[in-house]
């Protein structure tokens, strides 16, 4: 009897450590706990009405989400930053509510800060005309609050940073790196890299998790964001390729991308899959699939289009982005440019729907062809109307707008130049 117990005990061992692996990726739920808003009023609806994240629905997402992965059942879901709206205690208490909840149906559960989790000025309680600071979380209380998803017994820690190291299946090692302040220092960068070389050194694949992108994924992203990388992101992304990183997931600039890199010499190839935000159109996550030999990665995307009793959902979803990035690109371009406001407005335009189309993925496939072509009809007509401003500034800007329209990151750079689906992929884990 003890002989079949452990033959089968081995059988089933083998069984688990060769199954494939299902992962699910979301990024950017900026969940805002309950009791933030104690009367609804001009407070409150000024900070809405000026950002494109759907603040007001992240609960119901967050909730929808929860619901979903529990019946999907995925062995892994990384979050990957920016869980909470501001930092605040309260949205971090719901935001772990949902996550228990995933624990005891048996998803394992890891996350990483983002820019937005530690605390900032924007962590208020809105109470009609007025707000106040909210009770935020600093490291310590993060760790704390995250034991059992990243922070507890079993992770490898770095004692400089809020970045881990772990095997959640056997042959899988997670790293997740805490880029929350934008930056990744030499000494967590020396760490993490030792981790990664260790897991490779015994036949592990290696992916990693971040909250910031690890190189830019258009020319001229800081056009629509500012700090849309991580910091120094040339020596980050080469040294993190070269110690045998193939994968990183990242978040932060709410649009769900795939670019492929280099390290310096261009000997190693690093794939960043960025995942768009939850809340803020088109409400993206992913599903990724590790072959059983784990010499594959099957990259999948899916979107939340509805919620309970809200038909319109999708639309205002994309209606809140086009409007949020308008005004960004309105005042960026505005205080670049000494345009007249007709001029301001026709730029504007064209960048919002430029941007809604990098948003949606994929943006030189057949599906966009007829919205790249108005936007790229739009660029010549407003650059070859005999201004010479509006000349130049289309000169300026035109390689970000392509760059974009075409999918091409490295946009300019023959070596590095890269055009890859954002959406459906499979990426080959061998070096």
């Amino acid at each position: 009897m003890n002989r079949i117990l452990c033959l089968f005990v081995t059988l089933l061992t083998f069984q688990m450590a060769f199954a494939q692996t299902r992962i699910a990726v979301v990024s950017d739920i900026h969940v805002m706990g309950k009791g933030l808003v104690v009367n609804d009023g001009t407070a409150w609806q000024k900070a809405l009405s000026s950002d494109r994240k759907m603040l007001d629905k992240s609960r119901e997402i967050f909730d929808k989400l929860v619901s979903q992965f529990k019946t999907q059942r995925p062995d892994l879901l990384l979050v990957a930053g920016d869980l909470t709206k501001d930092g605040e205690r309260l949205s971090h208490q719901y935001l772990k509510a949902g996550l228990d909840k995933l624990k005891a149906s048996g998803v394992k559960v890891f996350v990483i800060p983002g820019n937005h989790d530690l605390g900032s000025t924007g962590a208020r309680i809105y109470d009609g005309d007025h707000s106040e600071l909210a009770e935020t979380l600093d490291e310590a209380g993060f760790r704390t609050m995250y034991a059992d998803y990243g922070y507890g017994k079993g992770m490898v820690a770095d004692s400089t940073s809020l970045s881990y190291a772990c095997e959640p299946v056997p042959g899988l090692t997670l790293i997740g790196i805490d880029s929350h302040s934008g930056w990744v220092s030499e000494l967590t960068l020396d760490w993490v890299c030792r981790q990664a070389k260790e897991a490779v050194g015994k036949g592990n694949k290696v992916i990693a998790m971040m909250h910031h992108l690890l190189f830019p994924h258009f020319n001229g992203a800081d056009l629509f964001i500012n700090g849309a990388t991580v910091n120094q992101y040339e020596n980050v992304r080469n040294r993190l390729a070269d110690a045998g990183i193939r994968v990183i997931l990242t978040g932060h600039f709410h649009t769900s991308d795939i670019a492929k890199d280099w390290n310096a010499d261009l000997s190693r190839e690093i794939y960043d899959i960025n995942t768009g935000s939850a809340i803020s159109y088109p409400c993206d996550y992913r599903l990724l699939t590790l072959s059983q030999d784990k010499s594959e990665l099957k990259v999948t995307t899916r979107h939340i289009d509805t919620l309970p009793g809200n038909t319109a959902f999708k639309k205002t979803a994309k209606d809140r982005l086009y409007m949020s990035m308008y005004n960004k690109a309105y005042q960026k371009l505005g205080a670049r440019f000494s345009f007249n406001e007709d001029m301001q407005k026709q730029l504007a335009d064209i960048a919002a729907r430029t941007f809604i189309i990098h948003a949606e993925g994929n943006e030189g496939s057949q599906e966009h062809a007829e919205a790249v072509e108005q936007v790229r009809a739009d660029i010549q007509r407003f650059g070859s109307g005999g201004n010479m401003l509006m000349e130049m500034a289309m000169k300026v800007l035109k390689p970000t707008l392509e760059s974009v329209l075409t999918d091409t990151s490295n946009y300019g750079d023959p070596e590095r130049e890269d055009c890859t689906d954002d959406l459906t992929l499979t990426i080959p884990m061998n070096p």
